[in-house]
């Protein structure tokens, strides 16, 4: 009982929220619509480009080093999607990668392409 009340409340709070911010637009297409990332140079965005890059190097056994993430777009489901284009040097030549980052409901990354 206890928890339902506390997740109600908790669902209620977060339905507050998101309604406070879509002043001119519906609750539903904020969760699930891609929306571009406003401040690309925020450290958590530049930090979840060089975790795409790290795991990739892991995954593929390259050696990729992470320069920085030029653009993106997030969707909000259950966790975030991150849909970067990133720039890495490979050797000395600056390349362009197109990555997805899954980040889950307990703040943990995946990635998903590269």
């Amino acid at each position: 009982m206890a928890k339902s009340l506390f997740f109600m409340a908790s669902l209620l709070l977060f339905v507050e929220s998101l309604s406070s911010v879509a002043t001119t637009r519906s609750l539903l297409d904020l969760v699930g619509s891609y929306e571009p990332i406003k401040n690309i140079d925020d450290p958590h965005i530049q930090s979840l480009g060089k975790f795409a890059v790290d795991e990739h190097n892991k995954q593929a056994k390259t050696q990729l080093k992470f320069q920085k993430v030029i653009s993106g777009k997030l969707q909000i489901v259950a966790g975030t999607n991150y849909e970067l284009e990133l720039t890495a040097l490979e050797g000395t030549v600056s390349r362009i990668y197109g990555t997805l980052i899954f980040t889950d409901l307990e703040n943990k990354n995946h990635l998903i392409n590269f």
